[in-house]
């Protein structure tokens, strides 16, 4: 049992960081959310008529992994007073991610301090280019393999 939605979706997330996997946000409704992995779902098959549109690949495979939680209500039946978990699938259908590195690029495994977005958004407000602010960044981090942000991360900062 869990206090709330958000205490269960940390749980989830330390689960699915140490065991190596990303995780999608919720999906639901008012008497349930579902935790689900990134894979979950397939990419649409492509036609003559419905043609690729970017030059990325899916990573979608199709996984059923996640976690159903249902919500425990008051008596009045408005406030959630707990959350439980109703369904469990621990059964993935691809490799899971061994290095470190490249699971802490994921979305969902990344928390960056308030100061440090003040600071890349105070370049950017300053109109410091994009690849500068990516030089600086490695620099202040002892190099490329060790800076916690992406180049797309600093732009959506």
């Amino acid at each position: 049992m869990f206090r709330s939605v958000d205490e269960a979706h940390k749980f989830y997330l330390r689960y699915a960081y140490e065991v190596g996997f990303p995780l999608k946000k919720y999906r639901g409704a008012k008497s349930h959310k579902w935790l689900n992995c990134l894979m979950e779902g397939k990419c649409v098959e492509r036609t003559v008529d419905n043609p690729k549109v970017r030059k990325t690949s899916s990573k979608r495979t199709g996984c059923k992994a996640g976690m159903k939680l249902k919500f425990i209500y008051d008596n009045t039946g408005e406030n959630v007073v707990s959350v439980r978990i109703d369904i469990l699938r621990l059964e993935h259908n691809h490799a899971f991610i061994t290095d470190k590195a490249e699971n802490d690029r994921f979305f969902c495994n990344k928390s960056h301090d308030p100061a440090y977005r003040e600071f890349i958004g105070a370049m950017q407000d300053s109109r410091v280019p994009q690849h500068c602010i990516m030089d600086l960044v490695t620099k202040m981090h002892g190099g490329p393999e060790f800076v916690p942000v992406t180049s797309q991360d600093v732009k959506n900062m």
